[in-house]
């Protein structure tokens, strides 16, 4: 059992979300569950809900009304209809037909994420014959890349990098459910800091990322559902949103092994300007993008020069 998560920042404010100028997956999440709010008004929502709970649990054959049963579904009816994401009231997310435990400690896996992970995969099993293929992943939260990625490729050696400790417990938590503790070394820290000191340097095959990718004034426009209860840290990413990919992509070079590969999820409309981040330094080449289901530029990926110019900064 994992202890109780800590509680997150949930002041509530009024904005109008029809004008949502930023039309991404962490903004317009889709929770697979009715509008309770809209289905069931009234002062006596939890009442009647009750009373079918109760009626429905004894055709079943339960005879108390004051069953535990029935205490958690009301619960879980109160915390919906509060907007607490269906994800955290089950504690279950569903990722390439995995499922991982997540709470507010951590965001929940979306899948726009598969091509990132669909990405690494392709390229690893075609290009790498090695005995061992390390992959660094920034940003770990629930865990749910670095264990699909060890799950997928036989050979990975990943370290699985993120600046909450509360995250890193959540991602071990799952990793050991998943059976590739073994194939994955969880570090507490700043971008690549907790990998100094372990001998690294100029040995990874690829750095993943799913940062943190809003900026500060586009979180107030998230739903309810987002800003109220997911962890702002892996929302928000200074003022233009990028922060994230500034940080990792200037110390990538440090890193990453020749034609190693970087490869990032981002937002929409973000993807060239992640390009020409990855551009300025001039240490890679194939720079490119995928789009995802809604036909948006969602995964960028770029390779490592194999003969570092004096260019590269």
């Amino acid at each position: 059992m994992l202890p109780e998560s800590n509680k997150v920042n949930t002041h509530k404010r009024s904005y109008n979300l029809n004008k949502n100028p930023y039309n991404d997956i962490r903004t317009n999440q889709i929770n697979p569950i009715i509008n309770l709010e809209e289905t069931l008004p009234g002062k006596s929502t939890i009442h009647n809900l009750t009373n079918w709970a109760n009626k429905l649990l004894l055709d079943s054959g339960i005879e108390s009304s004051e069953d535990t049963i029935i205490k958690r579904f009301v619960n879980n009816v109160k915390r919906r209809l509060r907007r607490v994401p269906l994800q955290y009231i089950t504690n279950h997310s569903e990722f390439m037909s995995l499922d991982f435990y997540v709470d507010e400690r951590v965001l929940i896996p979306r899948p726009e994420t598969e091509f990132l992970i669909d990405t690494v995969t392709k390229i690893a099993l075609s290009s790498y014959n090695e005995n061992e293929v390390f992959i660094v992943d920034i940003g770990v939260g629930s865990g749910n890349i670095a264990i699909t990625l060890a799950k997928k490729i036989k050979n990975a050696r990943i370290f699985a990098i993120d600046i909450s400790p509360n995250a890193i417990e959540v991602a071990k938590f799952n990793a050991q459910r998943h059976n590739v503790m073994e194939k994955i070394t969880f570090l507490c820290g700043d971008t690549f800091k907790p990998l100094k000191g372990l001998g690294l340097e100029s040995k990874i095959n690829f750095i993943v990322s799913n940062p943190p990718y809003i900026s500060s004034d586009e979180f107030h426009f998230l739903q309810e559902e987002v800003k109220c209860f997911e962890p702002y840290t892996a929302l928000v990413s200074g003022k233009d949103g990028l922060e994230a990919f500034k940080s990792i992509i200037s110390d990538a070079k440090t890193w990453l092994k020749r034609n190693g590969f970087i490869v990032f999820e981002v937002a929409d409309r973000q993807a060239q300007k992640v390009v020409q981040l990855i551009k300025d330094k001039r240490c890679f080449k194939n720079i490119d993008s995928i789009k995802d289901y809604q036909k948006i530029d969602r995964i960028v990926f770029a390779q490592m020069e194999d003969i570092r110019g004096q260019n590269c900064n």
